[in-house]
């Protein structure tokens, strides 16, 4: 399967900027000690970094959503011990390692503090500090700008994911406004769900909206 994807990535220019563990969704990453959940997680760890190894890809994303929120400081405690493993073990070989999550500033501040790494990074997203938390997207870049990677997810609407982008309450043009007077230059990843409802209700063909949204990021970015 590596050689597949190292092929079509020669074939077509394509850039694998990321892996992401969403895996960690269904299993919680600061699973404890004796469980079984916590070998699976330590096994996708593992595989995490031989992937992104064997196919060049220069980031590990780690989402800290739904079983791997952390809720609780003994969560914080084994997340932070698993984030050590993986940016150590990643960093061998140049990877770095972003979590993306719900945490506010100081909470994010404790958690980068903890695992004390300097390949450790947050991953931003313009919608989900808002739609799940009421968030306000500019303060959160306000507090951890220096603390991100070099990658971002975009997406928008009254849901998750559920609108263009600029259509929802996330504020995506004052937070693109705030990346480019911040000369943030790296990577903006489009991630609304344009196959999945409500947002593939507005047009016939899913590409279309994927299109359209590749107009608004451009036009936004002048």
């Amino acid at each position: 399967m590596q050689q597949i994807y190292l092929g079509e990535q020669q074939k077509y220019g394509i850039e694998y900027c990321a892996i992401a563990l969403n895996d960690f969704d269904n299993i919680p990453m600061h699973a404890r000690e004796g469980t079984k959940e916590h070998d699976i997680v330590w096994d996708l760890l593992e595989r995490a970094v031989e992937t992104a190894h064997a196919l060049h890809v220069p980031m590990i994303q780690v989402p800290g959503f739904a079983a791997s929120e952390v809720k609780t400081e003994e969560d914080m405690e084994h997340s932070a011990k698993a984030f050590r493993w993986l940016c150590d073990t990643a960093g061998e070989y140049g990877i770095s390692v972003a979590g993306e999550n719900l945490m506010t500033v100081s909470e994010f501040t404790k958690m980068h503090e903890m695992v004390g790494r300097k390949n450790f990074y947050l991953y931003f997203d313009s919608q989900n500090y808002n739609v799940f938390r009421g968030y306000d997207e500019r303060k959160i870049l306000q507090g951890l700008y220096p603390k991100m990677c070099n990658q971002l997810h975009v997406k928008d609407g009254t849901e998750m994911s559920g609108g263009l982008l600029g259509s929802g309450p996330s504020g995506f043009h004052e937070t693109i406004d705030w990346l480019k007077a911040h000369g943030y230059t790296g990577y903006i990843l489009l991630e609304n769900y344009y196959d999945q409802l409500p947002l593939r209700l507005q047009a016939e063909n899913p590409y279309d909206l994927l299109r359209e949204d590749i107009r608004i990021l451009r036009q936004a970015l002048q």
